[in-house]
């Protein structure tokens, strides 16, 4: 399961433990998953008691390497310094083993905040039960082996195992509790369309709607939080909320996704990432919700008397720019780690002054 070209493919072949699967490496994020692509080259997969290791088949049938094998750290051996986790899945972070329809495994791997899941296809059910039992063995048991379920049921079974693991940590079982309320809503409403399920990925444009509809849900249980929180603590604005929870909150998952894509040597992506989710949020996130009170009321003019527009404006302009010169510079369309310390410096100043402004400290600086 190792990125052995450039060429791009959407599975790669290999065999484990002499079992010939589709290997498929998943890096999950806020925007879209990313895979690991690479060219459709075979390779050979041991599950051992070390862990499972990949060689490219043609090394090993060929003349003998002087090189030792590589064999020298416990979990799934990638080659290539983009693998999503590094250059290892390791057992420790295989914390599920989802079996799906038509032959599908697919391998949960956690680390910190980062989720990688590794697709693994075998159309043989007997060689599949010989795969989980591997798995299973070499493991020490630790992961959770179950069927997929598109249906409450399925977060029932979910919470149920968070609660009773020894393998969950009392962050991760507190961290269930949200995440099963989460999962009924969405599994009550999207079992029809789950394109999880490999049956159903035909369904997509349903699943997308029906999450865009959850995300409106949500975003609106946000707005009516931060309200609820001026109104019982009325020392803090509107505004001051605005910039702070509800812009980080949206924000935070589009930092993390960054990060990961990062990690996998991909800044393009990363970059684009971060640029791509703002200039959604004021072409889409503002323009359409814009559009429909403009029609409730008659198109009206709509007037914009909210404290520190202008200013607010002004700042995504000189963010801008600032992002623009540090493109500019000489080693052209590279960030440097300096650049990135201006910026979250940048950020910080412009938190202070806005909150210096709406607790009235100090007079705005634009009016």
């Amino acid at each position: 399961a190792t990125d052995a070209a450039a060429a791009p493919s959407s599975k790669k072949k290999a065999k484990m433990h002499g079992v010939e699967v589709d290997v498929e490496e998943i890096v999950h994020g806020r925007m879209v998953d990313g895979r690991n692509a690479g060219a459709s080259t075979p390779w050979n997969m041991d599950i051992t008691a070390h862990g499972i290791y990949a060689e490219p088949a043609e090394e090993k049938e060929g003349a003998k390497s002087d090189k030792p094998p590589k064999r020298g750290s416990i979990g799934f051996e990638f080659a290539s310094a983009d693998a999503m986790l590094g250059t290892v899945l390791k057992y420790k972070d295989l914390m599920e083993v989802v079996i799906m329809e038509m032959g599908v495994i697919n391998l949960e791997f956690y680390h910190n905040f980062q989720h990688v899941t590794l697709k693994i296809t075998v159309p043989d059910s007997d060689k599949r039960d010989e795969l989980l039992k591997n798995i299973e063995h070499h493991s020490l048991g630790r992961p959770w082996i179950h069927g997929y379920d598109a249906t409450v049921k399925g977060a029932c079974e979910h919470l149920m195992h968070a609660m009773k693991s020894k393998e969950y940590g009392i962050g991760l079982k507190l961290s269930a509790i949200p995440e099963f309320i989460i999962d009924v809503l969405l599994k009550s409403t999207l079992f029809a369309v789950d394109v999880k399920d490999i049956k159903k990925e035909g369904r997509w444009p349903l699943c997308f709607l029906g999450a865009m509809f959850w995300l409106a849900v949500f975003s609106w249980m946000m707005l009516e939080i931060a309200n609820e929180i001026h109104y019982n603590i009325p020392a803090l604005p509107s505004s001051f909320l605005g910039i702070t929870v509800c812009a980080i909150g949206t924000s935070f998952p589009n930092a993390v996704a960054s990060i990961l894509m990062s990690q996998q040597n991909k800044p393009a992506a990363a970059i684009a990432n971060a640029l791509g989710s703002n200039v959604q949020n004021v072409f889409l996130a503002m323009a359409l919700p814009w559009v429909i009170y403009s029609y409730q009321t008659g198109y009206q003019p709509i007037n914009q008397n909210v404290a520190g527009i202008t200013e607010g404006v002004f700042w995504m302009m000189a963010t801008l720019i600032l992002v623009v010169f540090f493109v500019l510079l000489p080693n052209t369309c590279t960030l440097s780690k300096c650049n990135g310390l201006v910026l979250i410096m940048v950020y910080v100043l412009y938190l202070v002054l806005m909150s210096g402004e709406t607790f009235g400290w100090w007079p705005p600086l634009m009016k």
